[in-house]
């Protein structure tokens, strides 16, 4: 491809941020919202090698990432996640100026596909009801660099009957808002979640009658979807790191003198959040334990639960309800 004529200019100056990202799954083959995002980066990035006078010469392909916020993290988006990472899918990202799509060439749209890039997930439920639940994406990948995938990456032909519209049942349909307009759906603000964990219950893995943890403060949990990458440095799916970590207000001797015969057996927990979305860890996590003073008459004293393992992302189902 010709490079002279490299435009630039004041005028050309234009925002640094996503308007919506899409996905096209297998089945319903048409472009639909992943709702309301936040945090959008992308990167498409030449490789490069030196040579012999250390001068970097770009390499004939393009390493793409990208990450984003989902602020929507409904039990819909979190029954959805293994669906949407299961490296199948492709991706669209609409910027600042996107033009209105007409059938043609598309500028202000950057597409790539599941042959191209992988994606993995991470859902973050870390701190109070003033923080957003939500689920980070990353998506990673390479792009071979030849004239006719430049133009597919940078202005991809779309036409409306592209995208998605209330006609459209399959797939991501759940996590958009829809009308009869051909547009690939509207975020869904009801689904948009806070952090805030309502009960913790605890039980001997299998057991059926837990005691209640609470009251809780400084949580930190976290459910990350682990990738092995491949040669084109695709996400590609393998198994879920989960992480769970808060602190227990509530420091009775009596409690303190179960902790030690508790961290030596596999537990079964379930983790109620402010919205009801309930995660049950039947036997996936273990369990270790922190009695801390520290501070003065106006902290408490704590006793701090630590919880980490891994599963199956095939499991994720039946772990969120």
């Amino acid at each position: 491809m010709a490079w002279k004529g490299f435009t630039g200019g004041v005028g050309n100056i234009l925002p640094a941020t996503f308007q919506a990202v899409y996905v096209m799954g297998t089945t319903a083959q048409k472009w639909q919202t992943l709702g309301a995002i936040s945090n959008g980066v992308l990167n498409v990035e030449e490789n490069q090698a030196p040579d012999s006078m250390a001068r970097n010469r770009a390499l004939k392909s393009y390493k793409f990432t990208a990450s984003c916020r989902m602020m929507q993290s409904s039990l819909v988006e979190l029954e959805l996640l293994d669906r949407l990472c299961d490296g199948t899918n492709n991706f669209l990202f609409k910027t600042a100026d996107a033009v209105t799509v007409s059938g043609v060439a598309a500028a202000g749209w950057i597409k790539v596909t599941a042959s191209q890039v992988g994606i993995k997930g991470r859902l973050v439920a870390d701190g109070t009801p003033e923080d957003n639940r939500y689920i980070e994406l990353t998506w990673e990948g390479t792009v071979y660099k030849t004239d006719a995938n430049e133009v597919a990456l940078y202005t991809p032909t779309l036409a409306a009957a592209d995208f998605g519209s209330s006609s459209t049942t399959s797939d991501f349909f759940t996590i958009g808002t829809y009308t009869a307009a051909t547009d690939g759906g509207n975020p869904t603000p009801s689904q948009i979640r806070p952090c805030g964990i309502s009960t913790v219950t605890i039980d001997a893995e299998g057991g059926s009658s837990a005691d209640t943890v609470a009251p809780v403060m400084n949580v930190k949990f976290s459910v990350e979807m682990l990738s092995a990458q491949d040669s084109l440095r695709r996400h590609l799916p393998t198994s879920l790191d989960i992480s769970l970590e808060f602190d227990c207000m509530a420091s009775k001797n009596s409690d303190l003198l179960l902790l030690g015969n508790m961290s030596e057996a596999l537990v079964k927990l379930v983790v109620t959040m402010i919205d009801s979305v309930a995660f049950t860890l039947n036997g996936t996590l273990g369990v270790t334990t922190n009695y801390e003073i520290s501070g003065d008459m106006d902290k408490p004293r704590v006793i701090r639960f630590t919880h980490r393992g891994k599963t199956l992302q095939s499991n994720f189902d039946s772990i969120v309800a």
